[in-house]
């Protein structure tokens, strides 16, 4: 039986299938290919941290670092560019540890803010049937809770 994978593996994967009787059909990408690979592998990692269990988070969060670094060598980048990066946005808007669920937001047409959800309909659909609780402001924004180590 022939099963279709194409999709990016680790380099030691196809000796580990021939080891267990397979025969193993790959090719190695040019760099466009890689990148745009790496990037689809990206978000297939992204989608087992989403759906792994509590035991198996650190494992898939580990598939998840390994494929950022590659992405981050195959796009000439570093990882120090890429941590400059994050603490500026850090410094700018702030991390996560308000644990803020954004559910909706509103406004006038014709403003700079309604103009950049509607650009995104698909990201951005709207939600007229959402109404914020009546014993809640709009946006409670709870002081920010210490990270969890």
């Amino acid at each position: 039986m022939r099963f279709r994978v194409e999709k990016l593996i680790r380099d030691g994967l196809p000796q580990m299938m021939q080891d267990q009787g397979l025969s193993v059909f790959c090719h190695r990408l040019d760099d466009r290919a890689f990148l745009e690979a790496l990037k689809a592998k990206l978000v297939e990692e992204a989608q087992e941290v989403a759906a792994a269990e509590p035991d198996d988070l650190v494992e898939e969060l580990a598939d998840v670092s390994e494929v950022m670094m590659a992405l981050i060598a195959a796009a000439g980048l570093t990882q120090e560019a890429v941590e400059a990066a994050r603490l500026a946005k850090l410094a700018q808007r702030g991390g996560f540890d308000g644990r803020i669920y954004n559910l909706a937001v509103e406004g006038e047409d014709g403003t700079p803010g309604v103009a950049y959800y509607l650009a995104r309909p698909d990201q951005y659909p709207p939600a007229p049937h959402l109404q914020p609780a009546e014993d809640r402001p709009p946006c409670d924004t709870p002081e920010p809770k210490p990270s969890i180590s």
